[in-house]
């Protein structure tokens, strides 16, 4: 019997080992054109054309073929790109960490700047246009909203609701026509006409005043991509609820990006456990330890029209997902292999099993401080709890099929 069920397991992961092969698709210095293997964000233009920036600089790719932009060959004002959005127009704006915002319109560049205009920093980490053609640019400096005749409005905090100059990441709401902009230790910033609301941790329910990526449902809930406290919902009607490593299974609380798929998915990208997807309240984990991704570090996440999953990582370049390929594989959950006996735990000990290999056990707080850490490499690894203290833990149990954390109580 214990034969067949290894044969049996074998088969089941080498299936989904080659399912996961064939889903991926990676490009990279070495395989492509790519100019750097650090992605920071990504446009797609059309079925076939998807622009990517990097930290030394724009790539297109149309297809198979390449077209590299650099301050070389090119108007563009700076090499290290932190955002692209492309016009109703078909014209590219490209926000630059040195020389400020480029607009290309695949014949001329022409560029703003702090020198030729009211910009408040060359640093463009964000930016959008919204449902009345108002340009609103996201800077270390500030947030800048410049409308149709070239008339200039800059928020910051010393002149308005702001909570930080540092502008990471925006979104417009096309119903409603609000702008999202997520700073850096500043909190949420909604604009809706002349309504200007900043919630932070002091005044609202949310739950990090550092926030890297917005998506919306439309008419619906709000998603904030935390560096340190995971998914962040904003209800309707005002209301907050965190997805981290306390409240659910979410792998990781430390999120880089967030994208709404069509189907109503979240896709993830976190920067210690690679891709994570959402439905409902489950959590799937892509990881170098179960898919063909080969960084754990991904800075953004975007899905094309055609529903691909387009994931740039820190070292690796970017790694292309369809998910239709995955259609018929079960990932198993951490939570469906891994148990804790005894719980509540006496004698100095319990003992952690799993179905599959153990890497890693963290034992923490429940602020999240880690009290202390244990390496596995089996299904079965006994936690030694001698000199720790009586009270509520969490134990972060890390294996093949992703990461649980489990509660356990020491008498």
């Amino acid at each position: 019997m214990k034969k067949i069920l290894i044969t049996l397991f074998l088969s089941a992961t080498c299936s989904f080992l080659s399912a996961q092969s064939s889903a991926w698709t990676q490009y990279s210095t070495s395989n492509s054109s790519l100019p750097e293997n650090l992605i920071h964000c990504f446009a797609f233009e059309n079925d076939s054309t998807t622009w990517i920036g990097t930290e030394y600089g724009l790539a297109k790719l149309v297809n198979t073929s390449w077209t590299v932009y650099t301050t070389f060959n090119s108007g563009l004002p700076g090499n290290a790109i932190r955002c692209i959005k492309i016009d109703r127009d078909g014209s590219k704006w490209i926000g630059t960490a040195s020389g400020g915002l480029a607009h290309f319109n695949d014949t001329t560049w022409t560029v703003t700047s702090t020198t030729n205009s009211l910009l408040p920093d060359d640093f463009v980490r964000s930016f959008v246009i919204d449902t009345n053609q108002n340009k609103w640019i996201g800077t270390l400096g500030g947030l800048s909203k410049v409308d149709p005749v070239d008339n200039w409005v800059t928020y910051t905090m010393f002149t308005s609701v702001l909570g930080s100059n540092n502008i990471a990441s925006l979104y417009n709401d096309t119903a409603s026509n609000e702008i999202y902009a997520g700073q850096v230790n500043g909190g949420l910033f909604i604009a809706q006409d002349t309504l200007l609301t900043n919630y932070t941790i002091q005044n609202s329910g949310i739950s990090d005043n550092t926030i890297l990526d917005i998506t919306k449902e439309p008419g619906g809930t709000t998603w904030l991509a935390s560096p340190a406290n995971g998914l962040i919902a904003k209800l309707p009607g005002f209301g907050w609820f965190t997805y981290n490593l306390i409240s659910s299974n979410i792998p990781s609380a430390g999120l880089t990006s967030v994208a709404l798929d069509s189907v109503g998915d979240l896709w993830m990208g976190s920067s210690d456990q690679g891709l994570i997807k959402k439905t409902g309240s489950n959590f799937t984990h892509y990881y170098t330890g179960n898919s063909s991704l080969l960084d754990d570090n991904v800075q953004v996440v975007r899905i094309a029209a055609d529903g691909k999953i387009w994931i740039g990582t820190q070292s690796q370049g970017v790694f292309v997902l369809d998910p239709s390929l995955l259609t018929g594989v079960e990932v198993l959950s951490a939570e469906q292999t891994v148990s804790v006996y005894p719980n509540p735990a006496k004698d100095g000990f319990c003992r952690v099993m799993a179905g599959v290999p153990i890497t890693e056990i963290t034992l923490m707080d429940l602020g999240g401080k880690t009290i202390l850490k244990q390496n596995g490499n089996a299904d079965f690894t006994i936690l030694h709890l001698d000199g720790i203290s009586p009270g509520m833990y969490l134990i972060s149990i890390a294996t093949e099929m992703g990461i649980i954390v489990k509660k356990l109580l020491k008498l």
